[in-house]
């Protein structure tokens, strides 16, 4: 009887521990909500075009780019943030499979916070 309470025990500080460092715990969004939040933020013809993102768990201490408004901006960045690529995905075109820009997008809020290219 103390054995399986003392396993039932072990499993369970097991169970929440795993649970407790998940990534879901932390309350941060997939990457293909931030693929969303770009294509929202930054309107566009995306069908001759390519998304990734990456997340960074250390991010540089700022980031710059331009604003959902169109103004330049320098942010100081604490918390995790996506990191996403903008490819051309254009066959016929002269940069087919290049970084043509990219996005930083908020990992725990969700928020678009700037972009370049």
């Amino acid at each position: 009887m103390r054995r399986v309470t003392i396993a039932a025990l072990i499993v369970a500080i097991v169970f929440v521990g795993s649970v407790a460092f998940s990534e879901s715990s932390y309350g941060l969004i997939s990457p293909s909500k931030a693929i969303k939040v770009v294509k929202k933020s930054v309107p566009g013809d995306y069908s001759k075009l390519k998304l990734k993102a990456k997340l960074i768990k250390k991010p540089p201490k700022y980031i710059s780019g331009f604003n959902t408004r169109g103004k330049i901006v320098r942010l100081r960045i604490k918390r995790p943030v996506y990191h996403v690529l903008v490819y051309d995905w254009n066959p016929s075109s002269s940069t087919y499979k290049m970084v043509i820009g990219e996005a930083w997008v908020d990992a725990v809020g969700g928020r678009f916070l700037c972009g370049a290219g």
